[in-house]
């Protein structure tokens, strides 16, 4: 069963809208504020757990509540690997010594290890949760992000097939999409987004996900108004803004992208800023010696979105240099 906190997280992340883009252009109020209204939610959804834990530091709810938030801080790029997961896995530490059994818990376990590149731990801590729990689809479109990652793009749309037949209100939608996005299936991938967008017009992630397809498939205008329109909805989250300075890169609009590059570049200094998200713009505006750079700050901190770096279409440009080749040997793929 999925925790409460879980749930929230899943109805952030639901399907949203379809309407065509307006013209539009770079809100700097909305680049100011980085996420800071959803990271304020998931901040104080953190608080909560504690504060329960401070009254019963045995429960197990809210230990898995706890630790899913902030690993949620941490891939969304609102927090530092430093300020979350090292919580985040005392507090699984905690909730695996009160019900080993648990899928949910196996299921965190496997998401830490997944965050730490510990593959072959990650998927044994993910095939355990499934079978302790074959109706966790959860744990199922984890397992399928791992395969992605290790470029096993059959097994992961297998994965993803199942849980299309347990999921009749699509609340995966979009976790469909980022596989058929690895999978580079891209016309499949828009179709599939515009009808997640039609389903609610207030939801940023399927905007992401539909502009990544028109990226893919080579329209640029229509990505960059996309992602305009999911840079709003997102409260300006860094996550977001890489893609939209790569799109208005590829887009030829220069001077906006590095605008956008130039502004985390000094926020940086006092802020975590996703190195990944930041390093997609300077690979969108040919500038590839800081998008390097920014990828090896990701890999000294294991960094979540650089674990797929074999599958991600937007390193092509950079994927036949030496420098690629070494950050990815680095990382000990399974075979």
């Amino acid at each position: 069963m999925m925790s409460r906190h879980a749930m929230y997280i899943f109805l952030l992340l639901l399907p949203f809208s379809c309407q065509t883009p307006e013209k539009q252009g770079l809100n700097e109020e909305t680049l100011a504020s980085m996420g800071s209204s959803i990271k304020t939610d998931f901040e104080e959804a953190a608080e909560e757990f504690g504060s329960q834990l401070s009254s019963d530091s045995t429960n197990v709810e809210a230990l898995i509540g706890l630790a899913e938030t902030k690993i949620i801080l941490y891939i969304f790029g609102f927090s530092s690997r430093q300020a979350t997961i090292p919580e985040a896995r005392a507090a699984y530490d905690r909730a695996r010594k009160q019900d080993p059994l648990s899928s949910e818990i196996k299921l965190l376990g496997g998401m830490l290890d997944l965050l730490d590149w510990k593959w072959k731990d990650a998927e044994n801590a993910f095939l355990s949760a499934i079978k302790a729990d074959p109706q966790s689809l959860n744990a199922r479109h984890w397992y399928s992000l791992y395969l992605a990652a290790i470029g096993h793009f059959d097994l992961a749309m297998a994965q993803s097939d199942t849980i299309a037949g347990m999921d009749p209100a699509g609340n995966f939608l979009i976790g469909r999409g980022s596989l058929l996005y690895f999978a580079r299936r891209n016309v499949e991938l828009r179709d599939l987004m515009i009808e997640v967008v039609a389903m609610d017009t207030s939801v940023a992630w399927g905007y992401d996900w539909l502009g990544m397809a028109y990226i893919e498939l080579l329209d640029y205008g229509n990505s960059v108004q996309t992602y305009y329109k999911a840079f709003e909805l997102s409260d300006g989250t860094v996550e977001v803004g890489g893609g939209l300075g790569h799109a208005l890169g590829l887009a030829g609009d220069y001077s906006t992208a590095k605008r956008m590059a130039d502004f985390y570049a000094l926020k940086s200094k006092d802020y975590y800023l996703p190195p990944v998200q930041r390093a997609f713009i300077h690979i969108g505006i040919v500038e590839y010696d800081e998008a390097f750079r920014l990828l090896e700050q990701a890999y000294e901190e294991k960094s979540w979105f650089l674990a797929f770096i074999q599958s991600e279409p937007w390193y092509d440009p950079i994927r036949n240099d030496v420098r690629f080749d070494q950050i990815v040997h680095k990382m000990n793929f399974p075979e």
